[in-house]
């Protein structure tokens, strides 16, 4: 029966770039739904208003927009100067808007999609995962297939051209890094200083990446003779880094001088942050601020992400392999930067949302894609005549069972597509 699988599974993956097309295609379409539905979610009815409110010409703000006169969103909340989000997001939804018209929105997040995979293929290649069919085949479907990445695009939502340009400017770097290109070391700037303007917490990559850095500098740099004219690994790694983060400042440095301009602060305690108004009038962010706790992140992300807890254990059992620590690591501290980064908002009375989280989406995917087809190639070089290799083998087992349930998921998180919430296939508890 594993044989027969095992052969179906060589002969999929045999196809390659085929296979790759056809996870895409399959996950483009089911991003077709976010054309259906009326989207008079909460923030969709915001940020369609902000467009509207620039269309215009009154500026990135609600102040006086239909809906803030109306009541149907809180003054108290929203009535400023200027909107708490950096612009970049607003900006692309009107810019599609102007090209498309009412199909603009809906068309920002397939495109947010398509810059996503697309994206995540190009950094799995950076880190030579593409050069097994398991590794190319993983993280294709997870992808495809992520259960927040496809319940963000159900709606027009700032989280998934955050997601996209978040991937692509980590992508570019890990590029740059391994191909010594300083150019596009700065590009990888400007592209993070973009996803800063969609939403700050773009920001919450750098310490994962920073030492993906360090790992990616160290495994591709060739012994050489010493010479003064090539700088130590040191230098390059702060080099790169440097043009990575300061391009990324400077452009939301603007931003903020902005925001200390009209309303008093560049970082105003108000924003993004529920009134007490709200709270008490509104059951939905009673339930989002109050009556989640905020380790629901810790409790909630497990059985959204299946995958994460087989990861966990195949990197304890493959700690002795120093290429697969070391950028595990990395990865594990990218993704436990935004989730606990968000655990520690929700103790500071900010919602609780599984979607705030998406930036740690990435990581995963690339994580137990690394480790899983890591565990799949020492089988295959070794058999299964040892103890170690039998414990090897149950966590394989259950690492695919982990990643058709996610894969599930994230089409279970589709056909919910008027659902405001992340709903795991087991329902929600705490």
């Amino acid at each position: 029966m594993i044989k027969r699988l095992a052969h179906y599974a060589d002969f999929l993956l045999g196809m390659r770039w085929k296979f790759v097309v056809t996870l895409f295609l399959v996950g483009l379409c089911m991003r077709t739904v976010v054309f259906r539905g009326d989207h008079r979610e909460g923030d969709e009815l915001i940020y369609m208003s902000l467009v509207a409110q620039l269309d215009a010409g009154r500026g990135y703000t609600l102040h006086g927009s239909p809906i803030l006169e109306r009541g149907i969103i809180d003054k108290d909340e929203y009535d400023h100067p200027l909107f708490f989000h950096p612009p970049g997001g607003i900006v692309l939804d009107w810019l599609f808007y102007e090209i498309f018209g009412r199909y603009g929105f809906p068309l920002v997040q397939m495109f947010s999609y398509a810059l996503f995979f697309w994206s995540m293929m190009l950094l799995a290649d950076s880190l030579k995962l593409l050069s097994t069919n398991t590794g190319m085949g993983l993280v294709a479907a997870l992808s495809a297939f992520n259960p927040i990445m496809a319940h963000v695009t159900t709606k027009f939502w700032l989280d998934g051209p955050l997601l996209g340009f978040t991937t692509l400017a980590v992508t570019v770097f890990a590029w740059a890094v391994t191909h010594n290109k300083r150019g596009w070391g700065l590009v990888s700037g400007l592209l993070l200083g973009f996803a800063s303007l969609i939403k700050v917490v773009a920001f919450l990559v750098i310490p994962g990446v920073v030492l993906m850095a360090w790992f990616l500098l160290k495994t591709h740099s060739k012994p050489t003779k010493k010479s003064r004219k090539q700088p130590s690994q040191l230098a390059k790694f702060v080099r790169f880094v440097i043009l990575l983060l300061v391009p990324a400042l400077l452009l939301q440095l603007p931003w903020e001088i902005w925001q200390w301009i009209a309303c008093g602060s560049p970082f105003p305690g108000w924003a993004g942050k529920p009134s007490a108004t709200l709270i008490a009038t509104n059951r939905y962010v009673y339930y989002l601020t109050v009556a989640r706790p905020p380790w629901v992140y810790l409790t909630l992300t497990v059985r959204v992400l299946w995958t994460l807890i087989p990861a966990a254990l195949l990197y304890i059992l493959l700690w002795k392999n120093k290429s697969v620590r070391w950028l595990g690591l990395s990865l594990i501290i990218w993704i436990l930067t935004v989730i606990l980064c968000h655990v520690a908002l929700g103790y500071w009375g900010y919602s609780k949302l599984l979607r705030y989280i998406i930036l740690a989406t990435p990581a995963s995917v690339i994580l137990f894609a690394l480790l899983l087809n890591e565990a799949v190639e020492s089988i295959k070089n070794s058999g299964i005549a040892s103890n170690i290799n039998r414990v090897t083998l149950a966590l394989v087992l259950v690492s695919v069972l982990a990643l058709f349930m996610e894969m599930a998921a994230g089409t279970y998180a589709t056909v919910l597509y008027q659902k405001a919430l992340i709903i795991p296939i087991l329902g929600e508890f705490y």
